[in-house]
C-alpha cells in the first residue's frame, strides 16, 4: 500500500493554457543537399526536446507540455521550444481536452527521474506538473511509488512536491477521500481505487434505472 501524504493544496508552478496540433508536421527550413523527409510532428518534436541534453531546451519543452496539457477549451499556446510559432485551438465539442498526450508519458517520467546537463530541481517538477497534467493512470501510480519508495534519488523538494501533487490531483478527482484524508491526514492507492469502483458501480446502476424508464 503506497500512501499519499497531505500537504498545503498550493503548487510551485505558475503556468497558463494550451492548445493541439498532435500530428501535425513542422515545418522547417530544408537544407541544401539533404535528402527529402517527412519534417517531425509536434509530439516527435517534443519527445526530442524533453530529452534534450541541453537543460534549456528540456526547460521550454516541459514548459510547452504544460501548456498544451491544460488546453480544454479555446487556447493559444505561444511555444517555448518553437521560436515564433503559435498555435490556437478551438475544442468545438467542449468536452474533455482537446489532445491525447499519452505519447509523452515515457519522456516525462525520464526527465521527472533524470535532470539533463545543468539541470536542477526545476527541471524535474516541471516534468512532475506535466505528469499531472497528462493524468495517466499508470504514470501517477509509479509517481506514488516512487514518492514512496526509501530508495528514491530524488530530494525531499521534489518528493514533497510530489505527494502534494498527487494528493491535491486525487482528492480533486475524488472528494469522497476527503473525510478519511482529514482523519488520517493520508490515503492510499487502495482507497482510490475503491473510490473508482464505486464510481463505476453507481454509474452502471443509474444506466440501468434509466434505461428501465
Amino acid at each position: 500500500m503506497n500512501p499519499i501524504r497531505l500537504f498545503s493544496p498550493q503548487t510551485a508552478l505558475l503556468l497558463a493554457l494550451a492548445g493541439s496540433l498532435l500530428g501535425v508536421p513542422l515545418v522547417t527550413a530544408p537544407v541544401l543537399g539533404a535528402p527529402a523527409q517527412d519534417p517531425p510532428t509536434l509530439i516527435q518534436h517534443l519527445q526530442t526536446e524533453i530529452g534534450s541534453k541541453d537543460a534549456l531546451r528540456q526547460e521550454n519543452a516541459l514548459i510547452d507540455v504544460i501548456m498544451l496539457s491544460r488546453c480544454e477549451a479555446s487556447c493559444t499556446v505561444d511555444f517555448r521550444s518553437i521560436p515564433n510559432k503559435v498555435l490556437r485551438v478551438e475544442n468545438e465539442s467542449g468536452v474533455g481536452r482537446s489532445m491525447d498526450l499519452n505519447a509523452l508519458v515515457p519522456d516525462l517520467m525520464k526527465a521527472y527521474r533524470t535532470s539533463p546537463v545543468g539541470g536542477h530541481d526545476g527541471h524535474r517538477l516541471l516534468a512532475l506538473h506535466a505528469l499531472i497534467n497528462v493524468a495517466n493512470a499508470a504514470s501517477l501510480e509509479q509517481l506514488v511509488a516512487d514518492s514512496s519508495d526509501p530508495s528514491s534519488r530524488q530530494s525531499v523538494r521534489v518528493n514533497k512536491e510530489t505527494q502534494r501533487s498527487l494528493a491535491a490531483f486525487y482528492l480533486a478527482k475524488y472528494p469522497e477521500l476527503t473525510e478519511r484524508a482529514a482523519r488520517n491526514m493520508t490515503f492510499s492507492l487502495d482507497d482510490v481505487r475503491r473510490a473508482e469502483t464505486v464510481r463505476v458501480k453507481l454509474a452502471k446502476k443509474e444506466a440501468k434505472a434509466a434505461a428501465g424508464n
